[in-house]
């Protein structure tokens, strides 16, 4: 079988490859959690503290 010049051929990844998507995955994922953390504190932790009344 012979590929045409400019085709899009299947090439088999490296395992620095494959180890470098699951670092980057591992670290999109923390990113992730952090700002839906950052995020969720912000909304709610306001109900949580006593207002002095004015």
């Amino acid at each position: 079988m012979s590929w045409a010049p400019g085709s899009v051929s299947f090439y088999w990844v490296s395992t620095a490859q494959v180890l470098f998507a699951i670092a980057l995955a591992a670290v999109t994922l923390v990113v992730v959690v952090f700002a839906v953390f950052v995020i969720s504190t912000t909304m709610w932790g306001n109900r949580w503290v006593r207002r002095s009344p004015r």
